[in-house]
């Protein structure tokens, strides 16, 4: 697009229903308690194959779905046909005739959205009497048969194709619970299995997955960019020839020379056509060893024989360039009987300098410790990447019963899919009091039965299905314990190296040969159940900083130091909070005051909701809120901070020990909260390329600095702090660290919160558990999945999948309102609305709604007029919107404007989910310029305009930003000047379409002394915040 003869590129994007209905909750309503068919797990005595009762369990299930094989020597595969489905009550199906003969689910759309408010208006699930729904009332226009019986909903209910629920019993820590509670209780789950079928099932979400090798590229998003699933033959690909696989020594040819190198696995190479390479570390001789002295004894040692491997530096190599496989000797596995070469040592970098360590402390690559069973030769495999999500959250408000929220995740998807709520698949809640190690081992068991393979019908046909854990996303304290370390209070409470907790924050602690490896791990755990009393297996346990026994994720095939990530969500919101807390600490009063007027009067992004005064409520802030204040604090310092706004003992302080004189100590602490809004704005990326993993490394250690410089009371010794050193690592493996970050998936939690006033609360996991399942039914019905129970003939749900209004109403993680159906239904509301519908151009752009209408004392105070002026810019703008984008160049008839002070509309993209944006006057936006790349413009106005043809069309006025080519010095963000009002060199007026995406840029005006309460209108200079971005 260009500025002055603007033509520019629009996007596409799916529709949204306006459907709502009232909901109405009776809380003296006796429950009727009905069950989910839930399935008993046995008690897990080992941790093989399900056995006895366990096996039998299963069986019971559906004799003909999972069964586990342990060898490949005449076995028939394990093979799951379609469902493991809730079966279906014998009493409901004999009440349903429909059910034996194959008949639709719903035979008319009447059930299907009467079924969508049962499963909205949770109530109903508790048992309504019939005269409360009588009492409901309905805003569904051309449904005035829905039915109001609650019996027939229940039924209705109980015919969709439910997940099992499986019921085992968990013990109950006395310590943690009343009293009066039993010493058991029962866990309710959900298999992994099931949603794994379902998904595979589903032709909205299959098409999507990934199944392949690892992949490299520049711009690293998704999961299999990263060196995890490179590296582990569980998710990628290990062999690429028949004799050339993961683990093993090769020569290859380089240009005229040769060298030696490792298999680490075999990757797709985006970058270069995307053709299969070899991913090998660099294995060097000692004539290439770096600070190699003459003084030491390497170069004369094996004579000749030993080599060296180099971490850190792994490169693609083309299997024609492969001259011979050669046997080299890791000195810390068992010797072969013949070898060509040994390694005894690593070479690897640490501040700068090349370091050697022995070989037994190294990451083992997972074909040596993993074997997969050989598939079937006729089937395709599909390998999955488990995503594990714990964490507990309170569920009632004033009362304290926390619950512990287990999700699983497929890394299978991409981004796009994983960010979206519905796309956490609960596997159950850990009951108040129980512990998650009893909660999770029935659980594990099915993962295990998945790492030895299962045959699945998907929706390409059967195929052999494998996979295992990928990755447990978990906070601090968690992750911990499932990593089976101890906490970070404890002597050695680093799950991913063994720092004292004395030393968390020493920077010359060299946590790369003190990181801890799984299989050292694996052997402490040995040495400390042979101890023979329980003081001796407490104080090796203390001494090594682990817990006296592992726990059950020990059954499977991971590395529990590298597939445990620290959280980035926690430790760094935690950080901010630490740094937020410190600097409101050396504030005066004068201080807080002025901070106050000016953090009032900040611009702020218009979608954000209104934040209590940060100096008086900082504590009750969530991450959130921290993350949000963080990206404003460097401007509202920069704004107003001066050295009499801190107190004496701190400026005196700073000038004693760190020698920072008054003068420069405002620019330290500006500097200072730079730093950590450019950290945060890169931990949080979606994309991530090898130029930003060294921009993050250096900035990590920017801020470990000047935090201990400045703040050295509060982050000495910080655990969150001292996870900075293994962040990197973490990005590397996992692609991205929003993707092990937490953030969205803690918005999960929300969900179920909402639903905890409308329930009995008697036995709330199962209720909880109960909620998901129906709507997860329904979701997937309305995806196209097909209920294997009955014949693929049409039925309603089916016909929703098609309608691109009555589709919406079910979009999301569960049935609710898209936001332009919550305006257009809003009752009681002072704003007048026109019935008239608004209508774009281009027809992907569709549901425009208005609100907040200007009356004509508004529009007249924004230098505007509701008639045209054919004399007035505003007028031949208009005209040029229609000439040059609505291919209209007739006289504009109508001369009325309507001008509102926000809008919302919906893009319809293919192949992609819809995009729901709501603007607002004030909001500013990027737009592709031809000439300029990228140009920024503030929203001035928002209007429509009768056309010719009689439709409305909906306009956008803009004033733009203009680049000046200088940056704030302390900040390091741009400064722009905004278009003065009488300046018409530029068109302003342009169609809806050229905003196609949810905008993520934001400006706060360059403030001078001038600007008081409000800013000086003759100031046009403005900053772009290059710290922003979507928080969660």
């Amino acid at each position: 697009m260009k500025r002055s003869n603007r033509t520019m590129q629009a996007h596409i994007p799916t529709p949204k229903l306006r459907i709502k209905v009232k909901k109405l909750y009776d809380n003296n309503v006796e429950e009727t308690f009905t069950t989910d068919n839930i399935l008993e797990y046995s008690k897990i005595e080992d941790v093989g194959p399900p056995s006895g009762e366990l096996a039998a369990s299963y069986v019971s299930l559906n004799e003909q779905q999972i069964l586990n094989y342990e060898n490949t020597d005449n076995y028939q595969f394990p093979y799951i046909s379609r469902p493991l489905l809730d079966n279906v009550e014998e009493v409901l199906i004999n009440d349903d005739e429909s059910l034996a003969n194959d008949e639709p689910l719903f035979d008319t759309i009447d059930e299907v959205l009467l079924d969508d408010y049962e499963s909205n208006v949770s109530d109903i699930e508790e048992g309504l009497d019939n005269s409360v729904l009588e009492e409901g009332s309905f805003d569904f226009e051309g449904f005035s048969d829905i039915i109001t019986n609650i019996r027939q909903i229940r039924k209705w209910r109980n015919r969709l194709p439910l997940a099992k629920v499986n019921e085992h019993s968990v013990p109950l820590s006395k310590y943690r619970t009343p009293s009066t509670y039993e010493s058991t209780k029962k866990a309710f789950t959900i298999s992994p299995l099931i949603h794994l079928e379902r998904i595979l099932n589903n032709p909205i979400l299959m098409p999507k997955m990934y199944f392949g090798p690892g992949v490299v590229t520049d711009e690293k998003q998704e999961f299999w960019h990263g060196e995890l699933w490179q590296d582990s033959l569980m998710f990628g690909e290990h062999k690429i020839k028949k004799d050339n696989e993961a683990g093993d020594f090769l020569i290859c040819y380089e240009q005229s020379s040769t060298f030696i190198c490792r298999v680490r696995g075999i990757v797709v190479d985006e970058i270069n056509n995307n053709s299969l390479k070899l991913k090998v570390d660099q294995i060097i001789s000692h004539d290439d060893l770096p600070n190699c002295h003459l003084t030491d004894n390497r170069h004369t040692r094996g004579n000749g024989n030993e080599l060296w491997l180099v971490e850190g530096k792994t490169n693609l190599v083309n299997p024609e360039n492969i001259a011979q496989r050669i046997i080299v000797w890791m000195c810390d596995m068992p010797e072969p009987e013949v070898y060509d070469f040994y390694i005894k040592e690593i070479i690897y970098r640490f501040n700068n300098r090349w370091k050697f360590r022995d070989i037994t402390m190294r990451h083992q690559l997972p074909c040596e410790y993993i074997t997969l069973t050989p598939p079937p030769q006729h089937l395709p495999v599909l390998k999955i990447f488990l995503d594990i999500y714990v964490d507990d959250f309170g569920t009632y408000r004033n009362v304290y019963h926390s619950l512990g929220g287990v999700y699983i995740q497929l890394g299978n998807m991409p981004l796009t899919l994983r960010k979206q709520l519905k796309n956490h698949f609960l596997i159950g809640f850990v009951p108040f009091g129980a512990k998650f190690n009893d909660f999770i081992e029935p659980v594990l068991q099915d993962i295990k039965r998945l790492e030895k393979g299962l045959i699945m019908q998907t929706l390409n046909g059967n195929a052999f299905v494998i996979g295992s854990i990928g990755c447990v996303t978990a906070d601090l304290p968690q992750g911990n314990d499932i990593a089976d370390v101890k906490r970070h209070n404890a002597k050695y409470g680093c799950r991913s190296c063994n720092v004292p907790n004395d030393q968390y924050t020493n920077i010359d602690y060299n946590y790369i040969k003190n990181a801890r490896f799984h299989q050292q791990t694996e052997k402490q755990f040995i040495e400390i159940k042979s101890q023979h009393s329980k003081i001796d297996r407490e104080r090796l346990a203390t001494k090594y900083g682990l817990l006296i026994e592992p726990g059950p994720f020990k059954m499977l095939k991971w590395d529990r130091h590298l597939q445990i990530p620290q959280d980035p969500y926690h430790s760094m919101a935690g950080k901010a909070r630490t740094l937020l807390e410190g600097t409101f600490n050396i504030f005066n009063t004068n201080g807080e005051n002025a901070f106050i007027e000016y953090w009032k009067n900040i611009e702020k992004p218009s979608h954000w909701y209104r934040m209590p005064n940060p100096v008086r409520y900082r504590q009750s802030f969530m991450f959130s809120d921290v993350l949000r204040l963080t990206m404003l604090m460097p401007f509202v310092l920069r704004r107003f901070l001066k050295p009499y706004h801190i107190k004496k003992e701190v400026l005196n302080n700073w000038n004693m020990e760190q020698n920072i004189k008054q003068n420069s100590a405002v620019l330290k602490l500006c500097t200072c909260w730079a730093i950590e809004a450019k950290v945060l704005k890169l931990a949080f990326s979606n994309t991530m390329t090898e130029s930003v993993y060294q921009e993050l490394q250096e900035l990590l250690k920017r801020e470990y600095e000047i935090l201990i410089q400045l703040f050295s009371d509060n982050f000495t010794n910080l655990p969150n702090l001292h996870v900075n050193v293994h962040l990197l690592q973490h990005a590397r493996n996992f692609a991205t660290l929003l993707n092990t970050a937490v953030g969205v998936k803690e918005m999960v939690h929300r969900i179920f919160k909402k639903m905890v006033p409308h329930m009995n609360c008697k036995v709330i996991e199962l209720d909880l558990t109960k909620r998901y399942n129906t709507l997860q039914a329904l979701r997937h019905l309305i995806d196209g999945w097909t209920d294997p129970r009955f014949s693929t003939r049409t039925n309603a749900l089916n016909n929703i999948n098609t309608d691109p209004i009555l589709r919406t109403i079910f979009s999301g993680w569960y049935a609710t309102e898209s936001l332009s159906i919550t305006i257009n239904n809003q009752k009681n509301v002072e704003d007048e609305r026109d019935d008239s519908i608004t209508v774009c151009h281009d027809e992907n752009f569709i549901d425009i709604s208005f609100s907040n209408k200007w009356n004509n004392k508004k529009v007249r105070s924004m230098g505007l007029s509701k008639k045209l002026d054919a004399d007035h810019p505003f007028f031949r703008d208009l005209y040029e919107a229609y000439t040059g984008f609505l291919d209209s160049k007739a006289t504009l008839l109508n001369k009325n404007l309507e001008f509102y002070g926000s809008i919302t509309y919906t893009v319809i993209k293919s192949n992609q989910d819809n995009i729901q944006i709501k603007l607002r006057v004030g909001d500013v936006v990027e737009l592709c310029e031809e000439s300029e790349g990228i140009a920024y413009a503030k929203m001035a106005s928002i209007f429509r305009h009768q056309a010719n043809n009689g439709k409305y069309y909906a306009f956008f006025s803009f004033n733009w930003f203009q680049a000046t080519n200088t940056m704030d010095p302390v900040l390091e963000c741009p400064f722009y000047n905004i278009q003065k009002p009488e300046e018409s060199r530029w068109f302003q007026i342009f169609p809806i379409n050229f905003i196609n995406h949810i905008p993520y840029v934001h400006f706060v005006h360059n403030c001078t002394n001038l600007c008081n309460v409000e800013h000086d209108e003759t100031n046009r200079g403005y900053i772009l915040n290059k710290f922003y971005y979507n928080a969660v």
